[in-house]
């Protein structure tokens, strides 16, 4: 009896199947041996990790190194006064001419925030200066502006009484004022303000007529 040896030859087909087999069948023993959290930094190539591979809020301030993060890691507004420690912001932090009357706060400037001397009269409102604000004897009447001198005199009778005003000029105002006798024997009675002038009153207690003259300080306004 003659035997026959028939030999067998596997198609292409075939052996791309086996492969892809063997291939399936190796992942899952790679995977299933692969045992909970012994994948490491070490087990993980530099760069390969992305955004998508990480959980919703994973990334918390224990995972980020001090001082890492810059303008250019925070979104536009992100950043409102709750992450803003107190006292934080100061002068430099501020660019130059950048804040306005709207960020100080009511009577938040004074006296210790101007410099002095700083101040003219465009910083001040009209009628802001009363009296006040103006220490005693610190101004003078001549720095006011320009102040004329107003006279008059009267003639008085032996032993009459006289008076005698002189008057401001419209655009002056009285300053202060006083009067004077022609002679000894003229006494003064009276000697104040009246309206927008100076009274000056007397009693001639000589024996005949004499003269008293009233004159008045006018402030130019």
């Amino acid at each position: 009896m003659t035997s026959k040896t028939r030999s067998f030859r596997p198609s292409p087909a075939m052996i791309i199947a086996c492969v892809a087999l063997l291939l399936t069948l190796t992942g899952s023993a790679i995977a299933a041996g692969v045992a909970k959290n012994s994948v490491r930094s070490a087990q993980i190539a530099d760069g390969t990790v992305r955004t998508v591979d990480l959980r919703d809020n994973a990334v918390n301030s224990a995972k980020v190194a001090d001082d890492s993060l810059a303008a250019t890691d925070l979104a536009p507004n992100s950043v409102g006064n709750s992450e803003i420690a107190e006292n934080a912001v100061s002068s430099p932090k501020v660019a130059p001419d950048s804040l306005t009357a709207g960020d100080l706060g009511a009577a938040s400037v004074t006296s210790s925030e101007v410099a002095d001397q700083s101040l003219t009269a465009d910083d001040l409102g009209p009628n802001s200066v009363g009296g006040s604000e103006i220490a005693p004897d610190s101004v003078r009447a001549t720095q006011l502006g320009t102040i004329t001198q107003r006279n008059i005199s009267a003639t008085v009778k032996a032993g009459a009484n006289g008076s005698v005003s002189a008057d401001c000029e419209p655009g002056e105002q009285i300053i202060s004022g006083g009067g004077q006798p022609s002679v000894f024997g003229v006494e003064m009675t009276t000697s104040r303000p009246q309206g927008n002038g100076w009274l000056y009153q007397a009693k001639n207690t000589t024996g005949g007529d004499q003269t008293i003259t009233a004159f008045a300080l006018c402030l130019v306004q």
